[in-house]
């Protein structure tokens, strides 16, 4: 590597504000000289403990749009370890376009990474395969997996399965859509922010966010692993939790307890599934008052007291069930979109620059995507989407008035939520709301990006906080209003996300999803058929 020159000492100086003169900048060149041959020796282990090439694979195709009617797949692949076998033997399961396969290219939905193919798979890519889980695509995504309005892909928008003139919300917009197609049995999204929850909401299907760190996330691009989780969508609650049963370890730690992680068993989520029927009597569901906006709301969308009413309508069912069903307080709730935001501001911004943060035991980062990021920044930044633009511009202004002081103070308040949301917990078993504040909206071509970014987190009233809190939360399809589906927001305790499970299979048992024989105005796709 080269070494720095007296007169790059002397700008990188006054540019980084403690003006280093040129007579002092040789001095300093002993100093510069001694890291950058630590660099060099570095690069030596790094290159002779390479990990060992991925085998070769099909990097697929795009789809037709007979094929894809909802543009909800990027590329048509056909992925599989031929001598695997597990919980996910005969399932065809699609991964969403920031969760690396390699050998297929992957953008982060966005134009701006155009050449990216990854040469190794993710971790939770590696454990879908092990358990015999064939991948059969990649799903488009909202541009680098900032928004959930459904509205910003570099590959154009996914299309609602209810109704083509609506958006399906997002980020992991293609993973929620794509299991309405025949063969397709399990999708994989990511969830920042709600981006699991949000699209399963707006798209009729079931979508979890696991507890913190539950899911391994190791090789996934990320703005802040904090607050980052991958998670399963499916359209039932067994192939949801086979696909738990593949990816979560034996053993697994409670990464909140900072000084002393607890050593948590991981349960059988499948067989828990099994052995649930359609008797809730005993379990205790708190309505989180805090989660009904109220329709006279200055922020409040169409849709609004129509997903409320959906929702306390599917409350009742629960308690049909034998559920017993009672109104809590969580004040914190629409504080936690907040904290959230001004966090990932300075960290979306970091990563994105090449200063990856919020490294952890249970996550490892890719140095060839962040290779491929800063290249294609550096010439493809103007196809940024206006929204990821302003946030990275937000993000280096804060730092510089700030110097980093945002960030650090919204984590530590993350520690708080936490403890809020346990005593919400204390006394019932999950927490209940909707999912999304509002019904679908119409998609709009003639709007310019910065409003198109504006509507993209109008929804997420109620998912972020657990986000920060690290909370397990899953959306249920159990409620509709007008024909548009209506997700119902469970949350548990950390690290009983079995609860959410049996909580879901106990209510599909009793009254079945809503909207699951709605009347389509496509045909069903052939590609993804079994044995295709």
């Amino acid at each position: 590597m080269r070494r720095m020159t007296p007169e790059d000492i002397t700008t990188l100086s006054t540019e980084l504000g403690f003006p280093i003169s040129a007579a002092d900048a040789e001095r300093f060149q002993a100093l510069t000289d001694y890291m950058i041959d630590t660099v060099d020796r570095f690069d030596d282990v790094a290159r002779a403990q390479a990990k060992p090439a991925a085998p070769r694979r099909d990097p697929g195709r795009r789809p037709a749009r007979d094929e894809d009617p909802l543009n909800a797949v990027l590329r048509v692949v056909d992925v599989a370890e031929p001598a695997a076998s597990g919980v996910l033997d005969g399932l065809n399961v699609v991964m969403k376009d920031n969760i690396p396969v390699a050998g297929v290219p992957m953008s982060m939905g966005s134009d701006v990474l155009t050449d990216f193919v990854p040469s190794e798979d993710a971790e939770l890519t590696r454990r879908v395969l092990a358990a015999g889980g064939r991948i059969v695509a990649t799903t488009n995504m909202e541009a680098f997996a900032f928004s959930g309005g459904g509205e910003t892909s570099g590959h154009g928008r996914v299309e609602n399965p209810f109704d083509r003139a609506r958006t399906a919300s997002g980020s992991s917009t293609g993973s929620a859509v794509a299991l309405w197609y025949d063969g397709v049995d399990l999708a994989w999204g990511t969830d920042t922010g709600g981006s699991c929850r949000i699209p399963a909401s707006w798209s009729g299907v079931l979508g979890l966010k696991p507890t913190h760190g539950l899911v391994p996330f190791s090789g996934i691009p990320t703005s802040d692993w904090r607050f980052d989780h991958a998670g399963p969508l499916a359209r039932s609650v067994e192939i949801m939790a086979r696909g738990m049963d593949a990816v979560v370890s034996p053993v697994v730690y409670d990464d909140a307890e900072y000084d002393a992680p607890a050593r948590i068993e991981r349960p059988e989520y499948a067989a828990e599934v099994a052995a649930t029927g359609p008797d809730l009597t005993g379990v205790r569901i708190g309505l989180v008052r805090q989660g009904f906006r109220a329709a006279d709301d200055p922020d409040a969308a169409e849709g609004t007291l129509e997903t409320a009413d959906a929702v306390r309508a599917a409350a009742e069912r629960f308690a049909a069930l034998g559920a017993e069903v009672v109104d809590v307080d969580l004040d914190v709730l629409a504080e936690g979109g907040d904290v959230m935001f001004a966090a990932m501001l300075e960290s979306a911004t970091a990563a994105t620059f090449g200063w990856p943060t919020a490294y952890h035991w249970l996550a490892e980062s890719s140095p060839e995507f962040a290779a491929a990021l800063s290249t294609s920044l550096a010439t493809r930044g103007d196809h940024l989407p206006d929204n990821f633009k302003a946030v990275l511009m937000v993000g280096t202004y804060l730092n510089r008035q700030r110097g980093g002081e945002v960030g650090a103070r919204a984590h530590q308040l993350a520690a708080g939520m936490r403890a809020d949301v346990d005593a919400a917990l204390e006394g019932v078993d999950v927490l209940m709301m909707p999912t999304t504040s509002h019904t679908p909206f119409l998609a709009r071509d003639d709007v310019d990006g910065v409003e198109r970014s504006l509507r993209g987190w109008g929804m997420m009233h109620n998912v972020p906080l657990f986000n920060l809190t690290g909370h397990p939360a899953i959306s249920m399809p159990a409620a509709e209003s007008d024909g548009l589906p209506v997700g119902v927001m469970a949350v548990a305790r950390r690290h009983d996300d079995v609860r959410l499970l049996t909580l879901a299979r106990a209510y599909e048992l009793g009254h079945g999803w809503s909207l699951q024989d709605a009347p389509f105005d496509w045909t069903q796709p052939t590609t993804f058929a079994k044995g295709q």
